[in-house]
């Protein structure tokens, strides 16, 4: 006769159980009741073992354990595009089911270490100049994105999302502890168009049982490192670490655990740090690219899980609700922001281009200041403000707009040649669309394009764009 480990619930804490035997479980194991309802184990003591119910389910004393007797818990693969599953890889759109399950849900996975990563030498291009000229992101890069809740972080990770229709890159969108009505915004935005066959949500919700928002950055990662293994390129994002920290103090204090700092688990920063060291560029392999989210109500960055998390990354963009409201877009701000990699990506042009407009508008905004107090201002000054502003209002796009690398670096280097001389802003402001399909389309423009990756110095690209002025005042509106 077959036997089996069994266990018994001895007491229960809303969704936290404490079992009786089960004499070899580990921790992370799965295990079921009669019910067929789900619950992962956390923690072993001399005589029971600690678990969080992950289905809806009322649990009592007295109720039977076992071990999960399937290997396989997940179905992973590219029939997973265009759908939105749950912490546990299960769908949750109403759109069918999936094929047999293929892998099994392993939560922790040691990351790669130095052998088997590369340098990160491939720039992950987004579609906005603010950040692929000023503030490059590499192709497995960690980058942190903190802002408000509505400083615009989440719209910005959905638009670089969509900005990758027709790469092959893979992306997955993690909400964690999100209302329902914001899983189903995200879906519209991300299906309604071509980015549904290469992008996955994986969606713990506010109404879900709170072990899965705890769960969900590490099955996306599983999911995403199931595609990297395949020698794809992936763009992970968590939205966001700080619900999911709020989540682990919850299931911490409810355990009876000591409380560190602020009350958040002792080991809070081991175990968000060991979910982003698993991102990277990988020898052999693809690279996964981190964008973890920080929504917080405070602006302040001095947070303990804010320095946690910037202190795992390499780089941070600080976004403002005061510039997206004002419909700047990205809203990021750039003398707050460091991409630590990024840099490595780009072609010499973009490099010292990216130089001479942090310098520009870092002078602009110091000269700004000065005239703030009725100071006469020398014509030098005068134009340093005018080419600032200038250069404000390019790095300035619509959320729906998307410009390649080279239409980025035509366009923003304009401001340095002499047809910016006698013009201000606002006429910048009327020629932005102009300009950017001119450079794009135009056959005028196919070698100044190509040589934005091959120039081996700003100073002569800048000579060969000043030979093509006449073609940009000719598509100009005036």
């Amino acid at each position: 006769m077959l036997q089996k480990e069994v266990g018994l619930v001895r007491a229960v804490k809303h969704y936290l159980v404490s079992i009786e035997g089960l004499p070899s479980a580990k921790v992370h194991d799965i295990i079921v009741n009669e019910e067929g309802k789900r619950a992962l184990i956390t923690a072993l003591s001399h005589d029971a073992v600690e678990a969080m119910v992950l289905d809806v389910a009322e649990v009592r004393p007295g109720q039977q354990y076992e071990m999960h007797p399937q290997k396989n818990q997940l179905s992973i693969g590219e029939h997973l595009f265009g759908r939105v599953v749950n912490a546990l890889g299960d769908p949750i759109d109403a759109k069918g089911g999936f094929p047999p399950k293929n892998k099994p849900l392993i939560l922790q996975r040691e990351a790669g270490d130095l052998a088997h990563r590369e340098g990160i030498h491939s720039q992950l291009e987004t579609g906005f100049s603010m950040i692929d000229t000023v503030l490059p992101v590499g192709k497995g890069q960690r980058q942190l994105l903190m802002g408000s809740v509505r400083s615009g972080t989440d719209i910005f990770c959905q638009k670089v999302i969509v900005n990758q229709t027709g790469s092959n890159s893979v992306c997955i969108y993690t909400t964690i502890g999100k209302p329902a009505t914001y899983v189903r915004r995200l879906t519209e935005r991300l299906f309604s168009g071509a980015a549904r066959n290469n992008t996955i949500i994986v969606a713990a919700t506010s109404e879900d049982p709170a072990p899965l928002s705890t769960i969900a950055p590490s099955v996306a990662l599983y999911i995403a490192e199931h595609f990297c293994d395949e020698g794809r390129d992936v763009i992970l994002v968590f939205d966001d670490l700080y619900t999911h920290a709020k989540y682990l103090r919850e299931i911490a204090l409810l355990e009876g655990n000591l409380p560190g700092r602020e009350s958040y688990p002792g080991d809070i920063f081991f175990r968000q740090a060991h979910l982003i060291e698993r991102a990277g560029n990988f020898v052999d392999k693809g690279s996964i690219t981190l964008f973890p989210l920080l929504q917080t109500d405070i602006e302040s960055t001095t947070d303990l899980i804010v320095t946690n998390i910037m202190g795992t990354t390499d780089g941070h963009f600080a976004f403002s609700p005061e510039l997206y409201a004002r419909g700047i877009f990205p809203p990021v701000l750039e003398e707050e922001s460091v991409t630590r990699v990024g840099k490595h990506t780009q072609s010499i042009v973009q490099k010292q281009l990216s130089t001479a407009i942090v310098s520009l508008l870092a002078d602009a905004k110091e000269q700004e200041r000065y005239t703030q107090f009725g100071t006469q201002v020398s014509e030098s000054t005068q134009g340093i403000i005018s080419m600032g502003a200038s250069m404000r209002v390019l790095l300035n796009q619509n959320e729906n707009e998307s410009l390649s690398i080279e239409t980025q670096t035509i366009l923003l280097s304009l401001v340095f040649t002499s047809f910016s001389s006698e013009k201000d802003a606002a006429f910048f402001s009327k020629n932005h669309a102009v300009l950017s399909r001119a450079i794009t389309e135009n056959k005028e423009f196919v070698a100044l394009r190509k040589s934005v990756r091959t120039e081996k110095s700003f100073d002569h690209f800048l000579g060969s764009m000043e030979k093509q002025l006449p073609y940009f005042k000719k598509v100009c509106l005036g």
